[in-house]
Parts: C-alpha cells; sequence; structure tokens
C-alpha cells in the first residue's frame, strides 16, 4: 500500500439509547484500519442494552480492502449486525450499490444505497 492514504473515521453521537454513528472509508483499507476502529465502536457501545444504531457509511473515498479487512468487516456485521437499524450507504454506485443490496438481505436493519448525502440523512432521521 505503500505510502497511500488509506483509514476509517468514526464519529459518535448518543441520543438516548439511539447511537447516530458516521464512518468514512478513504484508500484501501487493511485489516489494522479495522484494528484501530473497532475498538471505539466496542466502547461507545459498552453499558448500553438493545442500542438502536442509525450509520452513514461514505464509501466514496473507499478504493478496496485487503482480504482480511473483508473478514474484519463480515465479523463485525456478525457481532453488531442486529444493532444497526439504518444504515445509509453513500457511494459511486455500480459494485457499491450492488453490495449494499446484498448486504440489506442478510441483515435484520434496512440498508440503502444513496449517491446523495442529503438523501441519505434524510432517509437515516
Amino acid at each position: 500500500m505503500g505510502n497511500e492514504r488509506h483509514g476509517i473515521s468514526i464519529g459518535i453521537e448518543r441520543n438516548g439509547d439511539d447511537f447516530y454513528l458516521s464512518f468514512v472509508a478513504t484508500g484501501s483499507l487493511t485489516h489494522e484500519d479495522y484494528e484501530q476502529m473497532v475498538p471505539l465502536l466496542e466502547s461507545a457501545l459498552i453499558g448500553i442494552r438493545e442500542p438502536d444504531i442509525h450509520a452513514l457509511a461514505d464509501l466514496r473515498g473507499l478504493k478496496g480492502m485487503s482480504l482480511h479487512a473483508v473478514w474484519d468487516d463480515l465479523k463485525l456485521g456478525f457481532s453488531h449486525g442486529k444493532e444497526f437499524k439504518k444504515m445509509a450507504i453513500l457511494g459511486k454506485g455500480g459494485l457499491q450499490e450492488w453490495m449494499s443490496k446484498m448486504a440489506d438481505w442478510f441483515t435484520p436493519g434496512e440498508i440503502r444505497f444513496f449517491e446523495g448525502k442529503e438523501e441519505a440523512l434524510n432517509w437515516l432521521k
């Protein structure tokens, strides 16, 4: 990966037991990126019973993922999937839109794909 900028930034807001998360993926994600992000999410959820998570995942800057990062993403989905009530995927269409539709089939919460940020934020409300 060299000197390419990559990673996941995460923002967390709470309103009672409702969580509002924003993820921004940049570059080609690695296992190490998930090792940094997952503990932040885990610590935010400690002590909350049945949190309702509304998330905006901005994938417009995503260039790819290592195989280990894909596995990390699947494990995160399996361990917290039921807590995500709504996830808006913000992307560029094509493969990202198709993957969003596939993920929606396998998760209890709603997942929708958007190309516009305002439309995605309005849907999350």
